[in-house]
C-alpha cells in the first residue's frame, strides 16, 4: 500500500511537469528496490541455531522498518547536523528514534542526503508522528528504513 501511495505522488509530479519521465523512473525503481523484502539468509541446522541463541534472545528485525523522512541534503555533514537541531526542536517525539541518511542520486537534479528517522513499531505510528510534526511546521512523510 505504501508503495502504491509513492508512487501515486511521484505520477502527480510528473503530470504537474515538476519531474521529467527519466526521473520518475529512476525514483519509481528507487521506491521499488527499498520497498522489497530481504533475501533470506541460509538457514542453519536444527541443532546448531539452537545452541548458538540463547532462549530469551529476541531476534533482531530484519528488512525495511517503518520511519519518517524529516529533510534532504547536498552533504552528509548538513544532514547529521540537521538531525541534531530537528530532533532538539521536536525532542518528545524523537528522543527515543535513532536515525540514519541515504545517498540518493537524482540524476540531473544531483545528489540529497536523505535524514530519516526510526524505526516505529508500525506505518501508522510513523504517520501519526508526521501529522505531529507537520503540526508543528516541520516537513514529514511516512517512508521504511533498513534495520541496523
Amino acid at each position: 500500500m505504501e508503495v502504491a501511495d509513492a508512487v501515486r505522488r511521484l505520477e502527480q509530479l510528473r503530470n504537474g511537469g515538476y519531474l521529467t519521465s527519466d526521473e520518475y523512473a529512476r525514483e519509481r525503481q528507487a521506491i521499488e528496490l527499498a520497498m522489497r523484502p530481504a533475501a533470506p539468509a541460509a538457514p542453519k541446522p536444527a541443532a546448531a541455531a539452537k545452541a548458538a541463541m540463547p532462549a530469551k534472545l529476541e531476534k533482531a528485525p530484519s528488512g525495511p522498518q517503518p520511519a519518517v523522512h524529516l529533510a534532504s541534503y547536498r552533504s552528509l555533514k548538513q544532514a547529521e547536523r540537521g538531525w541534531t537541531q530537528i530532533r532538539r526542536a521536536h525532542r518528545n517525539i524523537l528522543s527515543d528514534l535513532s536515525h540514519k541518511v541515504d545517498k540518493v542520486n537524482l540524476g540531473r537534479k544531483g545528489t540529497y542526503f536523505r535524514l530519516k528517522a526510526g524505526p516505529f513499531p508500525s506505518a501508522k505510528s510513523a504517520t501519526d508522528a508526521c501529522r505531529q510534526l507537520k503540526r508543528r511546521r516541520q516537513f514529514c512523510e511516512p517512508s521504511t528504513m533498513d534495520a541496523g
